[in-house]
């Protein structure tokens, strides 16, 4: 069979119908055109095919117990608590969509706090300390301080309470506390401002000396988690090297 020459300006291309057919010799535009051509058809197909393996969702009926699926996102039904959304084309889940009461939201934000706290006082704590020598150093350090404090204070209250004994000591020999119809004399003035001085006193160290050895415990206690999570971040950091 005889094919008439191409005009000018346009290439020949073959067509085939299966591996074994004969070819089919046509004319087409130029070959610019036809690259170009070629290009848009991919891109559309590569479209197509995006959007053909797109996302299922999947949900258990509360009413029901079956499985429900659907190419949209539903509405949210009462009593679903989960959607799982789904590539289509493989199956896989993507990721997951939950519906949490106030309470389990409110629960879920202070876990996300707490970690993102914990892990500043990670940073901070392998930024600060090279060993969990230098940790026991300082810690040493300001307990010692707060041990020093805190025999200051004691002594203070021991003073005072010993003075307060002998004021004690002192108000028997009068009417106080106060009752009708004593024979002892009324206690003097200076004696009963000196008595609510001094219990105003002790009141005071005794508070002062209970916040005190409450701090103590507290850095006791921070001091010993942070060496044991030096210990685990530092075995952490082993292991992963």
């Amino acid at each position: 069979m005889a094919f008439p020459a191409p005009e000018a300006g346009l290439v020949r291309i073959f067509a085939f119908r299966g591996p074994q057919a004969p070819g089919v010799l046509c004319y087409n535009r130029p070959m610019r055109r036809i690259l170009t051509s070629l290009l848009a058809v991919s891109s559309l197909a590569g479209a197509a095919t995006a959007l053909a393996a797109g996302e299922v969702y999947k949900w258990v009926d509360p009413k029901t117990g079956n499985t429900e699926y659907s190419h949209a996102m539903p509405a949210h039904i009462e009593g679903v608590r989960k959607i799982w959304v789904l590539d289509e084309s493989t199956g896989v889940t993507k990721r997951v969509v939950e519906y949490l009461t106030p309470e389990e939201e409110l629960q879920r934000e202070l876990t996300v706090r707490r970690e993102a706290e914990q892990k500043g006082r990670d940073r901070s704590l392998l930024k600060t300390y090279l060993s969990i020598e230098e940790i026991e150093r300082l810690r040493d350090e300001r307990i010692g301080t707060l041990d020093a404090q805190i025999e200051v204070k004691g002594a203070l209250l021991y003073g005072q309470e010993k003075k307060l004994a002998e004021i004690k000591s002192d108000l028997a020999n009068y009417n106080f506390p106060v009752q009708q119809g004593s024979d002892l004399p009324p206690a003097p003035e200076n004696l009963l401002l000196d008595y609510q001085n001094t219990l105003e006193a002790v009141s005071r160290y005794q508070g002062e000396l209970a916040d005190l050895e409450g701090k103590k415990l507290e850095m006791s206690e921070q001091f010993a988690e942070d060496i044991k999570r030096f210990r685990e971040l530092k075995g952490t950091a082993r292991r992963n090297d």
